[in-house]
């Protein structure tokens, strides 16, 4: 070759190299560098073939045409593969197909033949289209007018141009997938429910979406200026714990490990916060935070613990209920049946009629002992269900009315209650209540006592619990007095009094219930330290009303 020639070669490879170098409109560079290469080579028309995403069909996609040449494009849109499967063979061999002369094809090269004579080729001269190492399609170089034998610097001019053109279109593709990918990651970016942002090993905001700057609320000009630190006091300023939230993202900035929390704010939102290192070729370059809203479904949460509680309170009070009617509406009617029949036994015998009076008295006192049951269960359901409203109460007041109820239910026991009165006037937040707390406390001190006369000591002063002001009542009694085993026992929902152990089950639970509706406390003392067995110390607490 020539060096003129050789020169003249090298123009050529080099202007259609560069035609394919960077950003490129692809169906212009084909049109026109298939218009040099028709003309360089003297073919009468240039055609690309590519294959379908299943290498069933191939088309036509672009072509080029000499001067009196007619088009074929429009015929070749949908071509079956398998017409060519001979030259596809060939091409697998020796990575091209070179036919002088289209008549001279070998049997096994029918279907090409026809093909190729339908469309008045006479030489033809294809290149493969390889994408990701894959045949893809085909350049053709076809002669029309006459027949051509391609060789020397044509020949390698037109592969070389077939090459590059395989470069170009997997490139493009490639681009074309990348730019899908990221359009897609760009719209899921955007489209998560989540706020997200990215920051480098530096501070930097390399990425954030616009839920983020909604779910926190940034100002634009502190978004444009992509300074983490700035967004960070934003941040903080909105939360209940800042600094806890801080010193965690100091701790995470040291480590390359996940992250999962829950941050609280001040205005009662709640978010799940989910954060990862950005990892590039093994190191750390950076940190991705994600933030989920998550205070609608905590408040249903919390909204779903509470109704399981209260589900719960329900049943063991339903429980509770059943077991106190089950038990002592029992007894009260087996003691109003035995004392009924003695009755009708009685009543025939003259003798006996003075005895009579005795069981009418035991039966008015079931009646009633089942009356002030229910009341008390109604009272204590009440308290369970609904709303407690407190206000200013008198404590000598409901002190005195439940003693002279005490000493009116107890006639035929002697009875000595006495109040030390050095505070002249005392209040306590409490309601209506009271009184069945204070007459509680007597029945239990009356009945559980085999002392003659029963002596009851209540004695009141003021107390500061936790920079609280409290009213102190102490009620000694010289009962039987409560085992210590027993003493908090006796408080408890259900508790079954026996013949040992003084108590009311139910009474002393309503009791208990009350004072700490009025954020009070109750408690039992021995009378005598050490010795139970010499009367016991009911102790109440009720904060002062101011």
């Amino acid at each position: 070759m020539s060096l003129e020639s050789r020169l003249n070669f090298e123009k050529v490879i080099s202007s259609l190299s560069s035609r394919f170098v960077g950003k490129v409109d692809l169906d212009k560079v084909i049109n026109s560098s298939f218009e040099d290469m028709g003309i360089l080579s003297k073919a009468d028309r240039v055609s690309l073939f590519l294959f379908d995403e299943n290498n069933k069909f191939f088309k036509n996609t672009h072509e080029w045409c000499a001067e009196g040449i007619n088009s074929q494009q429009s015929n070749l849109q949908r071509v079956d593969v398998g017409i060519i499967s001979w030259w596809i063979a060939q091409v697998e061999k020796i990575s091209f197909v070179n036919i002088r002369d289209v008549s001279d094809l070998p049997n096994g090269a029918q279907s090409v033949k026809k093909f190729m004579e339908i469309q008045n080729i006479q030489s033809f001269l294809a290149f493969p289209i390889y994408v990701s190492g894959t045949i893809a399609g085909f350049v053709c170089f076809n002669k029309i007018t006459e027949k051509i034998q391609w060789k020397g610097k044509d020949f390698v001019i037109l592969r070389i141009f077939g090459q590059t053109l395989s470069d170009t279109i997997e490139r493009l593709n490639a681009e074309k997938a990348l730019k899908e990918s990221q359009e897609l990651l760009r719209a899921t970016f955007e489209a998560t429910a989540d706020g997200i942002i990215a920051i480098d090993n530096y501070g930097t905001i390399t990425h954030l979406n616009e839920r983020f700057i909604y779910m926190w609320r940034i100002p634009e000009k502190i978004v444009d200026q992509k300074d983490f630190n700035n967004v960070l006091n934003y941040m903080l300023n909105q939360l209940k714990n800042p600094d806890a939230f801080l010193l965690k993202l100091t701790d995470l900035e040291k480590t390359s490990k996940d992250a999962y929390d829950m941050i609280f704010f001040n205005d009662g939102r709640i978010f799940e916060q989910y954060s990862c290192p950005l990892v590039q070729d093994g190191e750390k370059v950076g940190r991705v935070w994600s933030f989920k809203d998550v205070t609608e479904h905590q408040h249903a949460e919390q909204e779903l613990r509470r109704s399981e509680t209260l589900y719960r309170e329900a049943y063991e009070r339903a429980e509770l209920f059943k077991d106190i009617f089950t038990h002592d509406i029992n007894n009260i009617f087996h003691n109003i049946k035995s004392s009924a029949e003695l009755i009708s036994i009685l009543k025939t015998k003259a003798e006996s009629l003075e005895n009579l009076e005795e069981f009418f008295q035991i039966i008015d006192n079931q009646i009633e002992r089942g009356v002030k049951l229910i009341n008390n269960v109604q009272k204590l359901s009440k308290l369970e269900e609904s709303e407690i409203t407190l206000r200013d109460v008198d404590v000598y007041k409901v002190l005195d009315e439940a003693i002279q109820f005490a000493y009116k239910s107890a006639q035929e026991k002697e009875l000595d209650i006495k109040i030390d009165r050095k505070i002249s006037y005392v209040l306590v937040r409490a309601n209506e209540f009271l009184l069945d707390v204070f007459e509680n406390i007597f029945h239990n001190a009356i009945k559980y006592n085999q002392n003659q006369p029963i002596k009851i000591q209540i004695n009141i002063s003021k107390v500061v619990n936790d920079k609280n002001n409290y009213i102190k009542m102490e009620f000694k009694d010289n009962g039987i007095g409560i085992p210590d085993n027993k003493k908090e026992l006796i408080f408890q929902k259900g508790h079954k009094q026996d013949n040992h152990v003084r108590g009311m089950g139910i009474g002393l639970s309503l009791v208990k219930k009350i004072i700490e509706s009025y954020n009070g406390k109750i408690w039992v003392e021995n009378r005598i330290n050490n010795d139970f067995s010499q009367g016991s110390n009911f102790v109440v607490e009720i904060p002062e009303a101011i």
